[in-house]
């Protein structure tokens, strides 16, 4: 009997000291995977610690980053972790002021240094220095020639050219404490989404900011033809559908896609935007509303309205979309004392290589040659026809131009010739637009 508990015995401490061996062994080689690991191979055993760290050159150069790409890979993996609740402020609230190696660019002449004194010294955005910023649109991120770097220098100093604009616009409206609170409704495609991001991100670098949520994707789309690495494929900087910012003053805007959200599932966004509030008008007498489909809730009735209709629909299609939205909505709307009020953003001018600047739509004729954005068009047939049929003090309040026939050379480029690099014109038409509100 002692016999048989002394073997087992014996047996239980062998297994034991085998677990023991194994585990150390275990733990070794999984030391050297994460010695050895490449500097930019983030896996999720050691992210946690590289990004609760502070940026330093010792640890840049341990991991083979700048301190801007630290920063941005800092802002993916945080957007990650807290996939299931935050805004995107609230998860970037220390990092208010333009990182160094941005703000020494800003200040060079290369950045075109707007020498006002009078202008915060956070004031701008560049180069995924603002989390709301989209990498598509960041032509400073995605650059990887000299044709690049020399679109991202005219776009930003461009942008450093009317920045005493810009700022005023900012302070006149954000910095009066007179003004009652607004509640903006933003309605349209990525053209209008382009203005919304420049609101956001001025504000942002000014501190003025108090809630934000932006329902950035899982997964989005790379930028078409880019020719170095995609670096966001989704979350912070990818895309986004739906999003609201709420300004330390009481302001807020919520953006809303007109046309839904870019899901296959079409429950996700409103199919028409336009179509609800035609409803709206029909059937609640003359009101409209934000709908359901806002990134935060909205705090009160709306008070203003801006719409464009995009550059999506052929020109035939666009025609017919604006006279239902002036027929249906703007017009009944204005002829009302307590209504919001109503704000047409005209399309912004498409570069494209072709008669008119035009994308063709037609398969095959968009060659490489015509994928070029030339410098200027004679006219913009989209702005021609939108201002024949929106008047402003007729049936829209305001109506806000580009003036953009030159500014071809400014576009995101890569078979993109209507979107703008940002920050740059989108910039100035936002300043704009707020100074409407």
């Amino acid at each position: 009997m002692q016999a048989t508990q002394f073997i087992r015995q014996r047996t239980i401490v062998k297994f034991a000291i085998i677990v023991l061996f194994a585990k150390v062994a275990y733990f070794h080689i999984f030391d050297d995977r994460t010695l050895s690991a490449a500097p930019n191979d983030y896996q999720i055993y050691n992210e946690e610690l590289v990004y609760e760290e502070d940026w330093s050159p010792e640890l840049g150069e341990k991991l083979g980053l700048t301190q801007k790409e630290f920063r941005v890979k800092r802002r993916q993996y945080r957007w990650r972790r807290n996939q299931k609740g935050g805004s995107t402020l609230n998860q970037f609230r220390d990092e208010q002021k333009v990182e160094n190696d941005d703000r020494a660019f800003m200040n060079s002449d290369d950045g075109g240094n707007h020498n006002d004194v009078n202008i915060p010294p956070t004031m701008g955005y560049y180069n995924l220095s603002c989390p709301f910023e989209w990498y598509k649109y960041s032509c400073a991120a995605m650059q990887d020639n000299t044709v690049d770097e020399q679109i991202t220098a005219a776009s930003f100093q461009y942008y450093q050219k009317h920045l005493v604009e810009i700022w005023r616009a900012f302070d006149s409206v954000l910095n009066d404490p007179q003004q009652q609170p607004k509640r903006i409704f933003m309605t349209g495609d990525s053209l209008l989404r382009q203005l919304f991001i420049s609101l956001a991100c001025n504000a942002f670098s000014l501190n003025v900011i108090e809630q934000s949520e932006i329902q950035w994707r899982k997964t989005w789309p790379c930028p078409e033809k880019l020719t170095t690495k995609c670096a966001f494929t989704g979350g912070e900087h990818s895309g986004f559908d739906a999003a609201s910012i709420r300004f330390k003053n009481g302001m807020e805007i919520h953006f809303v896609p007109h046309r839904g959200f870019a899901y296959k599932d079409s429950s996700k966004g409103e199919p028409d935007v336009l179509e609800r509030m035609k409803w709206q008008i029909d059937n609640l007498g003359i009101k409209v509303g934000f709908g359901k489909k806002t990134a935060l809730p909205p705090s009160g009735p709306m008070t203003h309205l801006v719409y464009n209709v995009g550059a999506h629909f052929s020109i035939w299609d666009s025609r017919n979309i604006l006279n239902s939205f002036v027929s249906d909505i703007a017009k009944p709307l204005m002829k009302i004392e307590r209504r919001p009020k109503i704000i047409y953003v005209v399309t912004p001018t498409a570069h494209f290589n072709t008669g008119d600047g035009q994308y063709i739509r037609k398969k095959g004729r968009m060659d490489g040659e015509r994928s070029k954005c030339v410098e200027r068009v004679r006219y913009n047939p989209r702005a021609k026809l939108e201002k024949r049929i929106v008047k402003a003090g007729v049936n829209v309040d305001v109506l806000l131009e580009y003036d953009d026939l030159e500014l071809g050379a400014l576009h995101v480029q890569r078979g993109d010739c209507i979107h703008y690099c940002m920050p740059g014109a989108a910039d100035l038409v936002a300043a704009r637009l707020l100074e409407s509100f």
